[in-house]
């Protein structure tokens, strides 16, 4: 069971849910409706945050809110094949951006042991992981758009 703060639903989990939802969306090429976009991505925030309070093995929480958020996408419109690659991709970049951060915050000599830190502490923390995915999915939105533009050049 990972410990947490309600205050850590809205200056991490919210914030990095818009993110992961506009990546999925992104992923899809499909366009963003704001008021299902906000919606979806404060329910999944919240589900997000009971789940890691389950007393489950580190890991396991990961899983169902990998396939909570699939499930989420396609309710929102996304065909289900584009819902689980967008999901997928978008948790392996969260991984990915995770393991920069730390790296980044080692490399500072910053004590990221998550113990002994308060939530808000912990959340600024995170704050360049969330940076590290925008710029992910910034560079992903840029690439589609490059290769639907050539596509239609040679069209």
């Amino acid at each position: 069971m990972l410990k947490l703060q309600w205050i850590e639903i809205f200056l991490r989990s919210t914030p990095e849910m818009l993110l992961m939802i506009w990546g999925i969306y992104v992923v899809a090429r499909k366009s963003i409706n704001m008021k299902i976009y906000i919606l979806s991505s404060i329910i999944m925030a919240i589900v997000s945050f009971f789940v890691r309070m389950l007393p489950i093995y580190f890991g396991v929480h990961t899983l169902i809110i990998v396939i909570l958020t699939i499930c989420t996408m396609v309710i929102t419109g996304i065909p289900i094949v584009k819902a689980i690659y967008g999901a997928l991709l978008m948790f392996l970049i969260l991984s990915l951006s995770e393991f920069l951060n730390l790296a980044i915050l080692d490399l500072l000599n910053i004590n990221t042991n998550i113990q002994f830190t308060n939530s808000i502490i912990k959340s600024v923390f995170g704050i360049p992981s969330l940076i590290i995915i925008c710029l992910f999915i910034m560079t992903i939105r840029y690439f589609i758009k490059r290769k639907e533009e050539l596509k239609n050049v040679a069209d």
